[in-house]
């Protein structure tokens, strides 16, 4: 009995060891699934993110004052007012009835109102997201222009409009008395960067103009070109099977072609093909902006020493657009050199078009001061144009026009001319005076 004792707790104790040693190599089997997964995973970095309060913001500000209109496209002004909004708590927001072409223009430019202008209709389901904004069914809804009442009130709420001058709709909420004094205050102390405008002009959308000419600094900068694998990495599923030829890159169903000349892509997958874009519905529209929006910042794909804006979306073929702003002006260029465009497919992107530079450095010795005609005069000069309608034009601002130097040697400049810009149609456009032919 004693030796069968003895022989089991000989047995256990084996075991208990050959258990030991196995937990030993096994535990130092394990492979190192950290080390294997970081590099998977690993995005690709472009150049920089943006938040949605830095790509979709507005380009002026506007103030009706004892009769008189003032406007200011400065910067730091805006920036300081969208700030400060982000506190308030706006009242539900709810869509007001609907304005006939006259009352409408009353409202949004009534006497005793700030109104704060974007370059194109932007969805209140973006917007919610910088500033507290409520209401039912308004995540579809867009508009282009917040209306703040300031006159003196009873009830200690002002009116608040949101407005879109497209469909003249008008979203009504409301805001304490202190939030807006907060915004008088920034106004005031603020008034040197307002200009008067002297001039009305009773297009279907009321525009104010100024007979005063514009001084614009001209600029240039030294450009940065960004690798051609940044993007194949960026854009291909699987970028080790990329194939190129020429300025021609693909991996077998999207493809990348390159314009050397202008330093822009053009990405097509072609299986995302969309039919009828144009029947989509507001709410899925607004879900496009989102999405293009996300896929730039998935990649870091915003570029350059200035901001590229939200500038409007294209309903005909679901596409969205972002512009350069240098100093809150926006940057054109006939080339797409100044433009990021999207254009979102059936399940992902089917076209993407961009620059693949950014503004690196600017020139300050190559600055040079440029004055521009006045506003009215360039309204007079469009009228005068047979293939614009003078009155469906719906704005007119100073910008910058980019120009690539030919020169050899020189081709990593380009040229911020300055320049007038006109909203016609939801598109902008750059004014091209007409040159007087020889002998007129």
């Amino acid at each position: 009995m004693m030796k069968k004792t003895g022989f089991r707790s000989f047995l256990l104790t084996i075991l208990v060891i050959l258990s030991i040693v196995l937990s030993y190599f096994i535990w130092k089997g394990q492979p190192d699934y950290e080390a294997i997964n970081v590099k998977e995973v690993e995005k690709t970095t472009i150049d920089k993110t943006m938040t949605t309060s830095q790509v979709f913001k507005p380009y002026k500000l506007v103030v009706n004052s004892n009769g008189n209109n003032y406007q200011s496209l400065n910067e730091s002004l805006l920036n300081e007012i969208m700030a400060q909004g982000k506190a308030f708590s706006f009242s539900e927001v709810v869509l007001a009835n609907k304005k006939n072409s006259e009352e409408y223009e009353k409202v949004v430019h009534k006497n005793g109102t700030i109104e704060i202008v974007f370059p194109n209709n932007i969805p209140f389901s973006i917007f919610s997201q910088i500033f507290q904004v409520e209401g039912d069914g308004i995540e579809s809804a867009f508009f282009n222009r917040i209306v703040l009442d300031i006159n003196n009130t009873d009830t200690g709420l002002h009116s608040v409009y949101f407005a879109n001058d497209d469909q003249e709709n008008i979203y009504q909420s409301s805001l304490q008395n202190k939030d807006i004094d907060k915004i008088e205050k920034i106004i005031k102390k603020n008034q040197n960067k307002l200009t008067q405008n002297n001039k009305l002009i009773l297009n279907k959308r009321n525009m104010f103009l100024s007979s005063e000419e514009t001084k614009l600094n001209r600029k240039k900068y030294i450009i940065d070109s960004l690798e051609i694998n940044l993007f194949t990495s960026a854009l291909f599923q699987d970028s080790g099977t990329v194939k190129s030829e020429g300025n021609t890159y693909t991996d077998g169903s999207s493809v990348i072609e390159m314009d050397t000349d202008n330093k822009v892509l053009e990405y097509v997958n072609p299986s995302q093909e969309r039919t009828n874009p144009e029947d989509l519905s507001s709410a899925k529209r607004a879900g496009l902006i989102q999405d293009s929006f996300n896929f730039i910042n998935d990649h870091a794909g915003w570029t350059g020493d200035g901001s590229y804006y939200f500038t409007g979306y294209t309903g005909e073929s679901a596409t969205t657009n972002f512009s350069l702003f240098i100093d809150n002006l926006q940057v054109y260029n006939e080339n797409g050199m100044a433009d990021i465009s999207v254009t979102e497919g059936l399940e992902a992107v089917y076209k993407y078009m961009r620059p693949f530079f950014r503004l690196d450095t600017d020139v300050p010795g190559e600055k040079k001061e440029v004055t521009l005609p006045s506003s009215y005069s360039v309204y007079k000069q469009l009228s005068a144009n047979p293939n614009v309608k003078a009155e469906e034009i719906e704005d007119i601002v100073p910008g910058y026009h980019m120009t690539r130097s030919e020169s050899s040697g020189m081709n990593r400049i380009v040229t911020l001319e300055p320049t007038w810009l006109y909203k016609y149609h939801d598109k902008w456009f750059i004014f091209q005076p007409e040159t007087k032919k020889e002998g007129q």
